[in-house]
């Protein structure tokens, strides 16, 4: 089957999750050297045999590199197929790295300078992958140039899983869907156990959700523990919600094209607990529950104790 970047027909179910942060339209920041990346990892569940998948079409999800060096700098993205230790999620690394290319997939960077690439999956026609999971990565780098020796580069991970049944013809494509939670991180520095922090006063900004999409959405808002998102704590991090208490209101929205609404809430640390040398991490999950295509993005609390 050819790609049309105008559009595909779309699984039954769509669940894209981002981590290190946030959001569809703001996606969250990963460093390396002199480059910047938008995605870390996304998440794609019941993608039909026989397709093929823009994620930037899907669900406005560019991958966005960023050149924050001084320097000019030519980048090359490639899908690379992870070794079997490096998968996630229970993921098998991917079948073939022509499942999966980058457009485009090399380009000249000025300093500061941006560039978007479509991240895009083909599915081959073989029923032998109905209900798998694949894990490719889409590695970023710097090409060094004549006596150099030096080049940088990222790792975006996508993890997709293949639908059990074949792609109903009756489906029409959509992919504007993209929503944001902004800020993506929240940091709190010794907060004290057994005092109720009105978390709106805790942050530089607030917390608000944004419809970026043409759609109305109805957003739903959940914590979710370490072990039920597809996120990672970082080494030394524990389950936040363990061991605090912490409210959101209003926990569903509903946002016009183009609106956004704040979120108000409370945390509380349990007073009884020995927080010293501590850190913790919780997760929001901001979920589009009412829509075919059904998107997840995540913002992440971290609280540190000393």
């Amino acid at each position: 089957m050819q790609y049309n970047p105008n559009g595909q027909r779309l699984m039954a179910h769509i669940c894209l999750a981002i981590i290190l942060g946030v959001s569809l339209a703001n996606p969250p920041e990963i460093l390396a050297g002199g480059l910047r990346c938008s995605v870390g990892e996304v998440v794609v569940e019941n993608l039909k045999i026989g397709n093929t998948y823009s994620l930037k079409t899907l669900a406005n999800l560019p991958l966005s590199i960023t050149n924050t060096g001084s320097e000019p700098v030519t980048v090359r993205v490639e899908p690379v197929v992870p070794a079997s230790t490096e998968t996630k999620q229970g993921a098998e690394p991917l079948p073939a790295p022509s499942w999966a290319k980058a457009v485009p997939d090399s380009f000249e960077l000025y300093p500061q300078e941006s560039k978007s690439v479509e991240m895009i999956l083909t599915i081959p026609e073989e029923e032998a992958y109905f209900g798998r999971k694949f894990q490719v990565n889409f590695w970023s780098h710097t090409l060094p140039k004549a006596n150099q020796f030096l080049a940088y580069g990222l790792s975006s991970r996508v993890i997709f899983t293949i639908d059990r049944v074949r792609e109903d013809p009756n489906s029409r494509p959509t992919g504007d869907l993209s929503f944001s939670i902004i800020p993506g991180e929240v940091k709190l520095r010794n907060p004290s156990p057994g005092v109720v922090y009105q978390l709106e006063k805790l942050l530089d900004r607030p917390l608000v959700i944004r419809n970026t999409s043409s759609k109305k959405l109805m957003v739903e808002l959940k914590l979710l523990g370490l072990q039920e998102s597809v996120a990672y704590a970082p080494e030394g991090y524990s389950d936040l919600w363990a061991s605090a208490d912490v409210n959101l209101s209003p926990s569903i929205l509903y946002l016009e094209p183009g609106e956004e609404k704040q979120i108000s809430g409370t945390i509380r640390f349990d007073k009884k607990a020995k927080f010293s040398n501590k850190n913790y991490l919780g997760i929001i999950c901001a979920a589009v529950t009412d829509q075919e295509v059904k998107t997840r993005i995540y913002s992440r609390i971290y609280a540190d104790f000393k």
